[in-house]
């Protein structure tokens, strides 16, 4: 009876541990990467060793010697809309390295850079060759058009040296990803990508080129078949795709969207308001339109999708709404260069998650920049350039203190600038020309460590230049011209070694020139004319080597001037002397 019992204690403790062992096994297969419980039936190098099919990576081998291997330059090309965005460009571009150069015949190649692979079946369905430096044309027979079972495909950032897209990729009807962006292709973009149906996401972007033939081109027909086959686009990407025509009312029914950028696509004709509030859509980038018209709607209520709104060099107009504040999301609003009028909603200065606002170049009706402007705190560029604003720039302005661009020219302020600015200290672009600013240069501009240009040009400044703008080191263009500053030049200003542009024409300033300590000045440009100097042209300037303009005119400096030795300033190429009490000798 006893061994029974016994027996039968054993078989149910036996049970238990099994039921423990499955449950354990479960639990780790969930938590570590080699056995999944949630698979998405495909693996990447860092998933368990699978051997890829052989036709297939005889395909990828023969793909990888279709090329060469040269790591692109691709600051020599010109960028799209070279006007929007001069700060930033993408910098992803100089993170590359060739990734087919390592991929080994004895290896499995579901465990190559950039291959993935379906986790049941081992057929290759990704390719990310992206900034890979290949090099040479894609042509209509590569053997990558073998790989039928594709669903992601990224080649951006390599050079195919202008060769066309080939049709083949409309073959592959599994795609769902195809980024061939900024990869040097040229002419039509082949109207079988529209047969690509099963499309998320579609990058054909484009540098700008050079001439017609280095052109991508899109026709009317082919533009409006993606937007009408591709129902389940979620990113459309077309810039500097040469498109020149309208868009299709159709836009609006990709409900999916989440980022729509065509910038300088030659766009013509009204853009459909509705893409605005669709109900996905975090980013609208249609820069360099320049005759695409239209408005932004009014909203009906808030909206916490859309990121990103750029319409820079385009046709649209109108007032902007008040509505514009339900944008509660919105970290980038860019609308320079575009026709809108009236007043600048308050609702805007409410917009606490902007890092970028720029609305340079509009008709908006005069008013003053409001004390409000304080609470985008997140700000890093400021652009409000011919805004028709007036009156005194707020000293809340200086808890902008992420602020890297702050351009504020051709305005009508006045009164002093805040000392409160010295705040600023992540600042490097400070332009405030062609306005009405008073008084002295605040001594706390001193504290903008990382300042590389300051523009105070064409206002009434007056008293002299503060001695804290010796601590700028970092400073490149320096334009304090046509304001009403005295006193002498000072001796500092020469010994800031990245200084590339001294311009302080058109002011009062009297006495001798006195330059020191200059052996590693990068000084190019130097403005002087139009002010009381006096005494004799300094030796010393003669050791500033990278001079190419110099202009002395309408002083009253005096002595002997021997040409002979700006000729030792080999770059040297306009001087200008005129309207002074000077003698020139070796003048032949």
């Amino acid at each position: 009876m006893w061994t029974s019992i016994i027996n039968h204690q054993n078989h149910h403790y036996s049970l238990i541990f099994y039921f423990i062992m499955i449950l354990f096994t479960i639990i780790i297969s969930c938590c570590f990467p080699y056995v999944s419980c949630y698979s998405n039936n495909s693996t990447t190098s860092s998933s368990p060793r699978l051997l890829c099919l052989p036709h297939q990576r005889s395909a990828l081998l023969q793909f990888k010697h279709e090329f060469s291997f040269q790591k692109p330059n691709f600051t020599s090309y010109r960028r799209f809309c070279s006007r929007y965005d001069q700060y930033s460009f993408y910098t992803d571009i100089f993170e590359s390295y060739p990734k087919m150069k390592f991929w080994k015949a004895e290896k499995d190649c579901c465990s190559w850079d950039g291959v993935t692979c379906d986790f049941k079946t081992g057929q290759v369905v990704g390719l990310d060759l992206a900034n890979s430096w290949l090099q040479g044309p894609l042509h209509s027979n590569s053997s990558l058009f073998k790989l039928r079972q594709l669903q992601e495909i990224n080649l951006s950032f390599n050079n195919f040296s202008f060769s066309l897209i080939p049709s083949e990729f409309g073959q592959l009807s599994r795609l769902i990803n195809l980024n061939l962006s900024f990869s040097m292709f040229s002419g039509p973009i082949p109207s079988e990508i529209s047969f690509l149906t099963n499309l998320d996401s579609l990058d054909l972007s484009s540098f700008e080129g050079y001439d017609e033939t280095t052109l991508l081109h899109l026709t009317k027909i082919d533009f409006t078949n993606i937007i009408q086959n591709m129902t389940n686009l979620s990113q459309l990407h077309l810039h500097q795709v040469d498109v020149s025509s309208s868009i299709p009312e159709s836009l609006a029914n990709l409900t999916s969207l989440t980022s729509l950028q065509l910038g300088g696509c030659g766009l013509h004709g009204k853009f459909p308001e509705n893409v605005f509030v669709l109900p996905n859509i975090q980013s609208i980038h249609l820069p360099c339109n320049y005759l695409l018209s239209g408005s932004l709607p009014q909203l009906i209520e808030p909206s916490n999708s859309l990121r990103r709104l750029v319409l820079d060099y385009t046709n649209f107009s109108g007032e902007l709404p008040e509505t514009i504040g339900y944008l509660k999301s919105l970290n980038q609003l860019s609308l320079r260069n575009c026709n809108f009028v009236g007043p600048i909603p308050p609702s805007i200065w409410n917009l606490s998650e902007l890092t970028y606002l720029q609305l340079s170049s509009n008709h908006f009706n005069g008013h003053e920049l409001p004390s409000t402007l304080g609470n985008l705190a997140k700000l890093t560029a400021l652009g409000l350039d011919s805004c028709g604003f007036s009156g005194e720039i707020p000293p809340s302005l200086g808890n902008l203190t992420r602020l890297e661009y702050f351009l504020l020219s051709n305005n009508g302020f006045s009164g002093p600038i805040p000392a409160s600015l010295g705040n600023l200290k992540q600042l490097q672009y400070l332009v405030l020309s062609h306005n009405g600013f008073s008084g002295q240069i605040p001594s706390s501009l001193g504290n903008l460590k990382q300042l590389q240009d300051l523009i105070l040009s064409n206002n009434s400044f007056s008293g002299q230049i503060p001695s804290s703008l010796g601590n700028l080191t970092e400073l490149k263009f320096l334009d304090l011209s046509f304001n009403n500053l005295g006193g002498a030049i000072p001796s500092f200003l020469f010994m800031l070694s990245s200084l590339n542009l001294l311009s302080l024409s058109h002011n009062q300033f009297k006495g001798s020139l006195s330059i020191q300590n200059i052996s590693s000045s990068q000084l190019e440009v130097l403005e002087l004319e139009d002010n009381k100097l006096n005494g004799k042209i300094p030796q010393s300037m003669f050791k500033l080597v990278n001079l190419v303009y110099i202009s002395l005119s309408n002083n009253d400096l005096s002595g002997t001037v021997e040409l002979s030795k700006f000729a030792k300033l080999v770059k040297l190429q306009m001087l200008w002397l005129s309207s002074n009490r000077l003698s020139l000798t070796n003048l032949s």
